[in-house]
């Protein structure tokens, strides 16, 4: 089924891509860490006071809008080479393209698509170097 709203024509507007890239890696970087934190003063309000509790940056907002594309990542994710190394290669182009045609993601959404899931892509594979950097160090 078709849903226009996913369709419609037109440029990405304003700072999405960047949105879309800082909430991710929010939620990668500090997320679990912050509701641990929210977890703790549920349980102890006097030991944890509410104002001391971290909240998420602006520019990491979240909007319901990036649902659709982090369920595709989550589901094109382990559609990549990887390598002898450990590394892992950007998700491969047919694997999005096998995923818009599954969806009916045509013409220019397919465009945006594909750029707002490799923005996801591109952040989870600098994460993953960042984090194979402190390990070696």
């Amino acid at each position: 089924m078709r849903r226009r709203r996913r369709q419609a024509s037109g440029p990405v507007r304003g700072n999405r891509l960047g949105k879309l890239k800082a909430a991710f890696r929010y939620d990668l970087e500090r997320r679990g860490h912050h509701e641990w934190l929210a977890d703790l003063n549920r349980e102890y309000p006097d030991e944890v006071p509410t104002e001391s509790l971290p909240t998420r940056p602006d520019e990491a907002r979240y909007e319901t809008w990036h649902d659709f594309y982090r369920r595709a990542w989550q589901t094109l994710r382990y559609d990549r080479q990887y390598t002898e190394g450990g590394g892992e290669t950007p998700i491969s182009f047919l694997a999005f393209d096998a995923y818009a045609r599954r969806y009916c993601i045509e013409g220019e959404a397919f465009d945006r698509f594909v750029a707002f899931v490799s923005a996801i892509d591109d952040e989870w594979l600098i994460h993953l170097a960042e984090k194979r950097k402190e390990a070696a160090t």
